[in-house]
């Protein structure tokens, strides 16, 4: 009983300690007193304190105490999001934001030129609000302008955007019309969900059943390395029928022949 009398003390020591720790580099930031917070932080890290992590994350930002160096930075504040702390998460979000921000911004002249590689880039930072806000529609305009001119990226970004509605209404007949382009040019990616369009029924190719084509097409993605594709290829051919066996194997044959070995160095 005493022992354990002891161990709780002892605990709501350590606890206390490690509060006033926190809160007291805290106030020596505010006082501007680096010197005394760099000093409780780094104990603090070293005993995995994610809420130190962030704030040292923070020192070297801004200078404060130390040399700036964002690299350093971003390295403290990556750390503190894998230990879950969310003021790291929202820090690491907005420097990487400022560095996509500048990439977005010296894209934009070469957008602006017709040139298919920097709309389909900047299609991508669009879509995902890389550097700037989330805007969908932009990004189906310039994976559209980027695929016509024959960027296979963007051909299959375009054969995603029409697949998901992403930024223009669901449409599975465009959705393949564009993945098939990009497959046929050795693209996995597009090889991936045009498998994945049969396997649910979307395709409109009918010269085979839709399981064989999707296995044909999910097989030459999973031996690009595609692992995901690996998983599915197997589920896909326990789907088939014995009759449908060679008939899979066969087709799968002829993309590698037809798509992936011209586009293999």
């Amino acid at each position: 009983m005493l022992l354990a009398a002891a161990g709780l003390i002892l605990g709501l020591q350590s606890i206390s300690v490690l509060a006033v720790s926190i809160t007291s580099a805290k106030e020596a930031i505010e006082k501007q007193n680096y010197t005394s917070a760099l000093e409780d932080l780094k104990v603090l890290i070293d005993e995995g304190n994610a809420d130190a992590t962030n704030l040292m994350g923070q020192l070297y930002e801004n200078g404060w105490g130390v040399e700036k160096d964002v690299i350093k930075a971003k390295s403290l504040y990556d750390r503190g999001a894998r230990q879950g702390n969310i003021s790291s998460v929202n820090s690491l979000r907005k420097l990487k934001n400022i560095e996509y921000k500048v990439v977005l911004d010296a894209l934009l002249p070469e957008v602006n030129a017709g040139k298919a590689s920097a709309q389909n880039s900047a299609g991508e930072m669009y879509e995902f609000g890389y550097g700037t806000d989330r805007d969908s529609a932009m990004a189906f305009k310039l994976y559209q302008l980027a695929a016509e001119q024959g960027f296979v990226a963007a051909q299959h970004n375009l054969g995603r955007s029409y697949n998901f509605g992403t930024g223009v209404e669901q449409n599975f007949e465009e959705a393949e019309r564009w993945y098939l382009k990009a497959a046929k040019q050795g693209y996995t990616n597009s090889m991936f969900f045009l498998g994945t369009l049969y396997s649910n029924g979307y395709g409109k190719d009918s010269s085979h059943p839709g399981d064989v084509i999707a296995y044909a097409w999910m097989h030459n993605a999973a031996a690009l390395g595609n692992g995901t594709a690996a998983s599915i290829e197997t589920r896909l051919l326990m789907k088939l029928q014995d009759n449908q066996m060679d008939e899979a194997k066969t087709l799968a044959a002829a993309y590698a022949n037809d798509y992936v070995k011209p586009f293999q160095n």
